[in-house]
Order: structure tokens, then sequence, then C-alpha cells
């Protein structure tokens, strides 16, 4: 999976950016064909509650189809975290919907009458 990673006003460590590689390959176990993702790391330090990070995420699937998430979190790799759980939900959701058109497509083609056996 291509992975780009933008930040502003973020420090972007090595760790933390295969912290983030890693996270981030284990949501192809649910789509084989991302095509890209792109994190986009955004730190505020002028928030009340002090430091707050912004994290948001686009995936590219196929058929023009994008998932966008965002989250905001005091930690880092909790916003992460939860932006990785978000779109693993989101795509089990998009993998189930198009699976049950398929087979509704597959058990009306099986129904038809030619396709049943003559006796």
């Amino acid at each position: 999976m291509n992975l780009q990673i933008h930040n502003h006003n973020f420090d972007l460590t090595e760790s933390f950016q295969e912290y983030l590689q890693m996270r981030f390959d284990s949501l192809e176990k649910y789509q084989e064909k991302i095509i890209y993702c792109k994190v986009e790391l955004s730190r505020d330090q002028k928030h009340q509650k002090g430091e707050v990070y912004t994290v948001e995420a686009h995936l590219g699937l196929p058929n023009k189809n994008t998932l966008t998430v965002r989250e905001t979190h005091s930690d880092a790799r909790a916003a992460v975290d939860l932006v990785q759980d978000k779109l693993a939900r989101q795509l089990r959701k998009f993998k189930d919907k198009y699976t049950s058109k398929a087979r509704k497509k597959n058990k009306y083609f099986k129904s038809l009458k030619f396709w049943s056996k003559k006796e």
C-alpha cells in the first residue's frame, strides 16, 4: 500500500513513522486493493486544554471510492489508533455491502428457469 504522510506543526520521528506504517498496513486484511492512503498529522499548540493532535486519513479504494476519517486526541498515538479502528470498521462495512450484492445477483441468476435442471 502506498502510504503518504503529511505533517503540519508536528515532529515526525522515524519510530512514529514505522508505527503509522504498521497500523495502516494492517488495513489490507480487510481490503486487498487499497490504492493509496494519505495521513495528515497536525498539532494545535494554542488549544485551551494543552496540545491537541489531529489525524486525518484518506483511503483510496477501487471504483473511485474514498473513505475519510478525522480524529482528535491529546495523544498522537491514541488518535492514530482511533482513526485506524474507524477505517477498519468502514472497510468491513464496505466489503459486506458489496459481497451481499454479489450474492443476491448469484441467487437471482440461479433461480432463472433455464438454469434449473431439466428432468
